[in-house]
């Protein structure tokens, strides 16, 4: 089963708001993942940590993580998948944060997320 990691650039509260719109919700927060291990590691390390765990990546960081997942893809190396917010998103809404990717996922879970970046909200 493929999982959800929220990065450090999200809240535990976006974490939580998805677990009470599902308690079996299979997201989990980046300090909470293997003892937050890799909360502060590098977009490429991380990518490639969550890629050999079938983690798929949720997060604001558009500036720098869509680069480095294609750079992962285009040298072959690929990643698990990422999720990234929209700037029409709020980073304090976590309400609406949580709608998104429980209401997306609830389609998504089942595709081939490998080297797949998708966009919230889609258009």
């Amino acid at each position: 089963m493929i999982h959800l990691v929220a990065d450090a650039n999200l809240s535990r509260r976006f974490v939580e708001a998805c677990l009470r719109l599902g308690a079996d919700f299979p997201i989990v927060h980046i300090a909470d993942w293997l003892g937050g291990k890799h909360r502060i590691s590098k977009d490429p390390v991380l990518l490639e940590v969550l890629r050999a765990h079938k983690m798929v990546l949720v997060t604001f960081d558009r500036r720098t993580m869509a680069m480095h997942a294609g750079a992962l893809t285009r040298c072959g190396g690929g990643h698990a998948g990422v999720i990234l917010f929209r700037r029409t998103v709020s980073q304090t809404d976590y309400g609406k944060q949580s709608r998104l990717v429980f209401e997306f996922w609830k389609e998504a879970r089942a595709w081939d997320w490998s080297d797949r970046i998708e966009y919230l909200p889609r258009t």
